[in-house]
């Protein structure tokens, strides 16, 4: 009985694995790293949900002649546990990282731990290593049975602490569905080692892999695809949602790109994409802290609520901001300059209708421009 439960659990987790990968092959952009990554964890714990399913029905006696494919699952499956979480450190450096410019590097050190893993696996075809299957056809755990859970833990441990070494650069959902991917599957996996008839580990991945392709359907719909900020959309779901927040203070600064149409015109559309996305990265270096959205409204408009935060805070990080201009500008890695003009607003009571700040932000960044061209 516990063992066609589990078969059906696996088939059916499996199934589920495998309409959400046609879902993502053809819905969502795989140029895009993480994309790609999620993917392939995806794929591979279906493939392993697989593997298990296949290893559970040949663990049987009256399955002798299969002998040698059950061996060759069990080293597979053995392999593959690390592999995937070795696979989610990048993902996880990836997302972390995946609107700097900046290349990532992967760690090397890593491979150290699969490579005793694998070895560890492959021993295991011609003697009693990480596993055994015995003469009947009957799996067993081997003498070296300890070194897939302890590389599976370094990877579990190592992934959690580059997630809480960076969780500054990421939104408290983010932080939290990130640090979910691995400490459920940890949990979980401590139990089938515990009390192996439960075969728990790569169930729970599965579950918890769909509840992580979904947080980042929901993350790309409030996304502005060229610069990686948040959009419209975002902003209407804050805006309907703000008289649910406690906020004790919520300022609002309003940004548009000075002369953005003569970038247009004069160098054409393509490279007036590059200013917006230039301008939307000096943004993120400019405003790291987390209580904040930077959004793009459309076209060169930009908007960045602050919560929370006292007014000269707000001000020093305008002034970091204007200051990243300047550099940028000063190493003149392009053949214009780019320049911004703002207005901002501050509300100190409950707010029930952001409306108001935007329009008060957005007269001040209005007079601000024509102050500006009165000067020319």
């Amino acid at each position: 009985m516990i063992v066609l439960l589990q078969t059906q659990i696996n088939i059916v987790l499996s199934i589920l694995l495998s309409i959400l990968l046609i879902h993502a092959y053809f819905n969502i952009n795989r140029k895009k790293v993480t994309n790609k990554l999620i993917i392939c964890i995806m794929g591979l714990v279906c493939f392993s949900l697989l593997l298990e399913t296949v290893s559970i029905l040949l663990n049987n006696e009256d399955l002798k002649q299969f002998v040698v494919l059950h061996k060759l699952v069990n080293i597979i499956g053995f392999m593959m546990a690390p592999v995937i979480l070795f696979i989610g450190s990048i993902f996880n450096k990836e997302w972390i990282n995946r609107y700097q410019k900046e290349k990532l590097v992967v760690n090397k050190i890593l491979l150290i731990p699969l490579i005793i893993n694998g070895v560890a696996a492959l021993i295991s075809y011609n003697k009693n290593g990480v596993f055994h299957v015995t003469s009947q056809n009957l799996y067993e755990r081997g003498p070296l049975f300890f070194i897939t859970p302890c590389v599976t833990y370094i990877f579990f441990s190592y992934n959690l602490y580059i997630i809480y070494k960076h969780r500054e650069k990421l939104t408290y959902s983010e932080f939290c569905t990130l640090s979910l991917l691995y400490i459920v599957p940890a949990i979980f996996t401590s139990i089938q080692l515990r009390y192996s008839i439960y075969l728990t580990a790569w169930n729970s991945a599965a579950i918890i892999i769909v509840i992580s392709y979904i947080f980042i359907l929901n993350d790309q719909a409030y996304r502005d695809t060229l610069t990686g900020l948040q959009n419209r959309l975002a902003y209407d779901h804050y805006s309907q949602n703000i008289s649910q927040k406690k906020l004790k203070k919520l300022n609002i600064v309003y940004i548009d790109i000075d002369d953005f149409k003569a970038i247009n015109d004069r160098y054409g559309h393509c490279e007036g994409d590059e200013a917006i996305k230039v301008f939307a990265y000096l943004l993120r270096e400019s405003f790291q802290l987390r209580q904040k959205k930077l959004i793009r409204l459309g076209g060169d408009e930009f908007l960045i609520i602050i919560e929370n935060q006292p007014t000269e805070n707000v001000t020093a990080y305008i002034e970091s901001l204007v200051q990243n201009f300047e550099d940028y500008n000063n190493r003149g890695e392009k053949p214009y300059r780019l320049s911004f003009s703002y207005g901002r607003s501050c509300y100190t009571k409950p707010v029930k209708n952001i409306c108001q700040l935007l329009e008060c932000a957005d007269k001040s960044m209005y007079e601000q421009k024509q102050n500006k061209k009165s000067k020319i």
